[in-house]
């Protein structure tokens, strides 16, 4: 097992003149990163945190935003 921080991040493409999202899966696969969901205009990518920064410091026209999660919270009551 490895402790690598893993991380899930949305990328999503701003610009029509950046990479095309096949690109972009490539470039990130290449990399050693996961596409867990491909769409035309954004991706669902897992991987090593410093893997993701790296791969996407350099994409032009495509922005990154963390996912974030969230637990939910036990509403059963409490007896006793």
């Amino acid at each position: 097992m490895s402790d690598m921080a893993m991380q899930q991040v949305i990328l999503r493409k701003q610009s029509p003149t950046g990479l095309s999202s096949n690109e972009t899966a490539e470039k990130l696969g290449r990399a050693g990163a996961v596409v867990v969901d491909q769409k035309a205009s954004s991706l669902l990518v897992e991987g090593d945190e410093e893997t993701i920064r790296s791969v996407t410091k350099g994409l032009t026209g495509w922005i990154t935003i963390p996912m974030k999660r969230y637990s939910v919270p036990d509403a059963r009551k409490k007896v006793g």
